[in-house]
């Protein structure tokens, strides 16, 4: 079983609510365009790093928290508009932000030190869900296939796999093997694309999911693959199991950590050390997000970031490092 408001779906999800009233940036029809910032506002505050960056889902606002000790719930607007209400999930290469969006669908990427949006087509699905491998290629996740855009191109070419159905997460680790999370279907749980292959998966025997699902990535530092999911159905119990598996990826050789998430724990991403965890936190009513920080790979608190009573989509960090 799988659950979409604890994930980056359900993110895809508000914007496409709030799209209709969110009408801002133009909207180009063309493979890859470079987009201007929306007419008559100013641009905001410069970041500063290390920053954990996420989109406000109303306005398109790019917004980040300084990273530091201890919760903030005082995001700092540095960017303003950058055409999409999506923001369901980011990742980052370098400088640049990488953001899916469902409505329209398209890979939004904003360089922080260049100020320039660049936005490309996804031919294939409505990306809810994004990854970045070590050459800077991007993996656009959607319900039932995977839209990579090799580095430098605008022109995507199309994964599939049979277990594809109602997927939840994607990943990439070192060497550019694919991974998703997938549930419903006749198979819940992980499956692996190796690299050069556009249709060849392999469910992987990892532990048996329980409860809902909440995200898959792997750490860049040691290629460990990460999976959490919620025994406790989001409803107050276990919620945030982490189970971390060292390659070849065996259930025998994986150990588990409670990142003790107070609702339902989700998409999640690493800081550049990898010392560093950031995982969504929502509530099972959908309302205002919260970001839990725990150190990685011992699932310990240290800290919470929110942005008060705005919904917020996906984010990350930067610096960074690849495949993120």
């Amino acid at each position: 079983m799988s659950v979409v408001f604890a994930s980056a779906r359900f993110m895809a999800v508000l914007g496409l609510l709030c799209a209709p009233a969110c009408a801002g940036g133009a909207i180009s029809s063309s493979p890859s365009a470079v987009r201007e910032p929306i007419a008559g506002i100013q641009r905001a505050t410069a970041l500063r790093k290390p920053a954990l960056i996420s989109i406000e889902i109303a306005t398109g606002d790019l917004i980040y928290w300084p990273i530091k000790k201890g919760p903030s719930d005082k995001p700092i607007t540095f960017s303003n508009g950058i055409g999409t209400y999506q923001g369901g999930a980011m990742a980052a290469k370098g400088n640049t932000v990488v953001v899916s969006s469902s409505s329209p669908a398209e890979i939004v990427e904003y360089n922080v030190k260049t100020e320039k949006t660049t936005a490309l087509q996804d031919t294939f699905g409505a990306p809810f869900d994004v990854a970045v491998d070590k050459s800077g290629t991007i993996y656009a996740l959607s319900a039932h296939e995977v839209g990579v855009f090799p580095s430098g191109s605008s022109q995507p070419y199309e994964l599939t796999c049979k277990e594809f159905n109602e997927t939840e997460s994607i990943a990439v680790d070192n060497e550019g093997d694919v991974f998703v999370d997938t549930g419903y279907g006749s198979f819940t749980g992980v499956v692996e694309i190796p690299a050069g292959s556009r249709s060849t998966c392999t469910e992987l025997q990892l532990r048996r999911p329980h409860g809902y699902l909440g995200g898959v990535g792997v750490d860049p530092k040691t290629d460990d693959l990460i999976v959490v999911d919620n025994p406790g159905l989001c409803a107050g119990g276990f919620e945030g199991r982490m189970i971390i598996y060292p390659k070849p990826y065996s259930a025998s050789t994986s150990h588990q950590h409670n990142l003790h998430a107070g609702d339902c724990a989700g998409t999640f991403r690493l800081d550049a050390t990898s010392t560093h965890l950031y995982v969504s936190d929502w509530t099972i009513d959908g309302s205002y997000p919260l970001i839990d920080v725990r150190s990685y790979p011992s699932g310990r608190g240290n800290g919470m970031y929110s942005s008060g009573y705005t919904y917020t989509g996906g984010f990350t960090t930067i610096p960074n490092r690849l495949p993120n």
